[in-house]
């Protein structure tokens, strides 16, 4: 076990004792932007803990994040059901041994299932893509019509996806078009297009087709069960057009060669507007939305080097460059 691993360890096991359970078993589970560790009380329950990385979120969007969800949750969505510490906060905050860093640190019930993305890698079939994205397209339409209901409380912070947090000057992740694993030329590329996409994002309606989203709903965050899917993972969610919760969807280069992405393209397509008829433009701007993803990974990515993202650089780059030139944005 290196040094971070028995830090985060060490951390995971002093944050238990905030809550009332009888820890049985520690195991870690899963690490990307956050560190999650499965556990399991005496009575043979286990829930999920999530370190979350420092820096990223404070207190405040953290709880707002909750209240959210629950919202959800008590509108009859299938997410992760928070747990509330003995002194009934929605999380904790954990001093780390030797230092002066504190970690705010959430619980949640388990969920069990796979990751659809493991699930998708084992039976790589027409007829998989097909229904699992029908599925996921139906819970997207849900999600967002709830959301829409959504009544946002005066003490509620999170970020927005908007044209400022995509493409602004400052966005929400880093300035994509200024990464260091990038040429001069595609640099001053990635700029031209940010501006243009801007313009775009600038005009696009944000009624009914713009609310608090998922932001982050990739293979990895949807858990297959039988044969259910569920979201979990929210610690992206802000405000944002709804267009792209279903491109983030999509966003899978590894896994959708082009004949199987029309296939989840359409089923997406079918599972949201089976439940939500009067989609306006949140079908066409799908496309628009998954070039999108692929500009603000990129700044993702790089900043987070120590996670071996980066590699991904290259690739991603070379395809969102093309894709914007045959978008007529570059």
């Amino acid at each position: 076990m290196s040094t971070n691993q028995a830090t985060h360890f060490q951390v995971a096991h002093d944050a238990i004792k905030f809550w009332d359970i009888e820890c049985k078993n520690l195991s870690f589970y899963f690490q990307s932007q956050n560190i999650v560790y499965k556990v399991e009380d005496n009575d043979q329950n286990f829930y999920a803990l999530r370190i979350h990385r420092p820096g990223y979120h404070d207190l405040d969007s953290l709880k707002s994040e909750h209240l959210w969800t629950s919202f959800l949750k008590d509108s009859g969505l299938e997410v992760p059901e928070a747990l509330y510490t003995i002194e009934n906060e929605a999380y904790a905050e954990v001093k780390v041994s030797g230092s002066k860093q504190i970690l705010n640190v959430g619980l949640v019930k388990w969920i069990p299932g796979v990751r659809l993305m493991d699930k998708i890698k084992e039976d790589y079939t027409e007829e998989l893509i097909s229904r699992s994205y029908r599925q996921l397209g139906a819970i997207i339409a849900r999600m967002h019509k709830v959301s829409l209901n959504f009544q946002v409380p005066g003490s509620f912070s999170r970020h927005s996806w908007d044209e400022e947090g995509l493409m602004g000057n400052q966005p929400f992740w880093k300035r994509f078009w200024e990464i260091e694993n990038a040429s001069s030329s595609h640099r001053n590329d990635l700029l031209i297009v940010k501006n243009n996409i801007y313009q775009i994002l600038k005009d696009l309606p944000k009624g009914k087709e713009f609310s608090m989203i998922h932001a982050d709903l990739h293979l990895e965050n949807i858990l297959s069960f039988k044969d259910s899917l569920t979201v979990i993972d929210f610690d992206d969610a802000g405000f944002g057009w709804h267009s792209c919760d279903l491109a983030n969807a999509l966003w899978e280069p590894e896994l959708l060669s082009k004949p199987l992405y029309k296939i989840a393209y359409e089923s997406i397509a079918e599972g949201y507007t089976e439940i939500r008829d009067e989609s306006g433009s949140v079908i066409e701007n799908i496309e628009l939305f998954i070039l999108i993803r692929s500009l603000i990974i990129l700044g993702w990515a790089e900043d987070r080097k120590e996670l071996g993202y980066d590699t991904m650089i290259p690739g991603i780059l070379d395809s969102a460059l093309k894709t914007a030139k045959e978008m007529n944005l570059l």
